[in-house]
C-alpha cells in the first residue's frame, strides 16, 4: 500500500483486495445494536451511587449528540468509500483532507466495536498480530491493528498540515 498527499486530497494506492474489503467495513461493525458495543462507545460518566441524576442528564443531553457525531462520521466515511476504484496493482481511494477527522472518528468507533464484540481486552490487543488468521477473533485483531495503522497515517498527515 502506498499513502500519498496531493493538495487537499489524501490517497491510498495499491490496496490489496483483503485490505480494501476491511476498509469497506469501517462504517459498519457496530450496527448490530450490541449492548457491549454501546457500553464501550458510550460509557457512563460515573458509577457512583449518589450521581444517578448526573448519569440521567448525561444520557439525555450528551449521548444523543455523541450518537449524532458518530453517525455523521460513519456517513462521511461511507460516502468516501464509494469512491473505491480498481487499478492495475490493487484498489485505490482518494479522501478529501477535510474528511480526515471523520475517518479518525469512524476508525476509532470500528476498533472499539470490534474489540467489544469479540471481547478483546487491551492486554490481548497489545500482543503482535497473529501470524495465521484461524478464526473470526484473529481476523478482528488483525482488523483492529490495520485500522490503527490507518489512524496513525491520518494523525501524521494532520500533524504536518
Amino acid at each position: 500500500m502506498e499513502f500519498v498527499v496531493s493538495g487537499n486530497r489524501l490517497g491510498v494506492r495499491d490496496i490489496p483486495p483483503l485490505l480494501a474489503n476491511l476498509m469497506r467495513q469501517i462504517p459498519g461493525p457496530y450496527e448490530e445494536n450490541d449492548g457491549r458495543v454501546e457500553e464501550r462507545l458510550f460509557p457512563a460518566p460515573s458509577v457512583e451511587a449518589d450521581e444517578e441524576g448526573f448519569r440521567e442528564d448525561w444520557k439525555a443531553h450528551v449521548e444523543p449528540e455523541l450518537h449524532a457525531l458518530f453517525l455523521s462520521a460513519r456517513q462521511v466515511v461511507e460516502a468516501d468509500l464509494r469512491g473505491f476504484r480498481e487499478e492495475e496493482n490493487g484498489f485505490a481511494l482518494d479522501i478529501p483532507t477535510g474528511h480526515a477527522e471523520s475517518w479518525l472518528n469512524a476508525l476509532n468507533q470500528a476498533r472499539v466495536a470490534l474489540a467489544a464484540q469479540h471481547r478483546l481486552e487491551e492486554k490481548e490487543l497489545g500482543r503482535p498480530i497473529p501470524a495465521t488468521i484461524a478464526n473470526e477473533r484473529d481476523l478482528a485483531k488483525f482488523q483492529i491493528h490495520f485500522y490503527a495503522a490507518l489512524q496513525q497515517w491520518l494523525v501524521e498527515i494532520l500533524d504536518t498540515a
